[in-house]
């Protein structure tokens, strides 16, 4: 048995629930029969939950924080786009045509999309499922071992075991089977479905070579984090990530003919390299911008849903509801760190 088993489930299923799902990728009730919406859900899990899984395991084994999460997440976004679905470099993915707004010939991507997408895994697939899951299996320790020890002493007790390790030994290698057995499920899924695109081998090398560059960087670039003593103000750091995912959307809807690439591309690092500077400054609670984060792809999922028509407009209500009740019981659970 893993040491916590129902955070490890937790996150297994969150994670694909909020990239996909809440996001309004998937639907159950589409044009396309429910059972092969449910079989898409069961694959994501292995993908996207046993990354979340993994990373968030070895990043918190080896006593490393968020830094090493975020960046480990980017490589997951390259694995995933770059060698599985292969969307950033596939000219016609899904007859989306993402490649041709900034398209750069010499690369074979459409920086726009690139930049977008990896933004998409990094904070939807990975940091805001374990963020959340984190604050919902975190005791509340400050409180009740405050009254005997000190409050500060309660804190950084609550703060390790938020931290803990959730996965024993055996349950690591099965979940990295059950990530390898998800990822094949996925590239055969995209090389067997619509336009059969096979991207070139140098592509494929290269995206694999970024791939273990971020890993590399991710374990020996970052060590174990201080210790925080204080974090800031929790409505502030929904605030922050409300307003800063809730942009990156916008300029996706905004479209291709108004705003030249160079601009979008130039706006979306801009506004990401300022987010993070401005965490840094502030030091929200993490769960804080989980919390916008999730709040944005609800808003998000509910728009896709109106033009997808009136059941996936239900059932996106429904799906909303529960990522709402979520987010506020795990509100009254978390610990200061988090």
């Amino acid at each position: 048995m893993p040491r916590r088993l129902a955070p490890v489930l937790t996150l297994a299923f969150l994670s694909p629930f909020t990239a996909e799902f809440l996001l309004g990728d998937q639907f159950l009730f589409d044009r396309r029969p429910s059972f092969q919406q449910l079989g898409m859900f069961l694959l994501f899990v292995p993908l996207y939950g046993g990354a979340a899984l993994l990373i968030r395991e070895f990043a918190r084994r080896s006593g490393r924080g968020w830094p090493t999460m975020i960046l480990s997440a980017l490589a997951f976004g390259v694995f995933e786009e770059g060698l599985l679905t292969q969307s950033l470099v596939n000219p016609n993915y899904a007859g989306f045509r993402l490649l041709d707004y900034g398209h750069v010939p010499g690369l074979g991507i459409g920086v726009p999309w690139t930049v977008f997408v990896l933004t998409l895994h990094v904070v939807w697939s990975i940091a805001t499922p374990i963020a959340v899951a984190e604050a919902l299996f975190s005791r509340r320790l400050d409180k009740r071992f405050g009254r005997q020890f000190g409050r500060q002493f309660g804190r950084q007790f609550g703060r390790r075991f938020g931290k803990e390790p959730w996965l024993g030994k055996g349950w690591r290698v099965g979940w990295i089977g059950l990530f390898v057995v998800g990822s094949a499920g996925t590239f055969a899924f995209t090389i067997g479905n619509g336009d059969h695109f096979l991207a070139p081998y140098a592509a494929l090398a290269s995206a694999a070579v970024v791939v273990v560059a971020l890993l590399v960087w991710a374990y020996r670039g970052f060590g174990a984090p201080a210790e925080r003593t204080t974090t800031g103000n929790p409505w502030l750091g929904f605030l922050l990530g409300l307003v800063a995912t809730t942009v990156v959307q916008i300029l996706r809807f905004v479209g291709h003919d108004p705003i030249p690439a160079w601009v979008t591309v130039v706006m979306l690092l801009a506004l990401e390299v300022a987010a993070v500077a401005l965490i840094h400054r502030v030091r929200p609670p993490v769960f804080a911008l989980a919390a916008g984060a999730m709040t944005t792809y609800c808003w998000v999922g509910l728009k896709t849903a109106l033009d997808a028509g009136l059941p996936a407009t239900v059932e996106q209500i429904v799906l909303v509801a529960c990522a709402a009740a979520l987010l506020v019981y795990a509100s009254t659970r978390r610990v200061s760190c988090l």
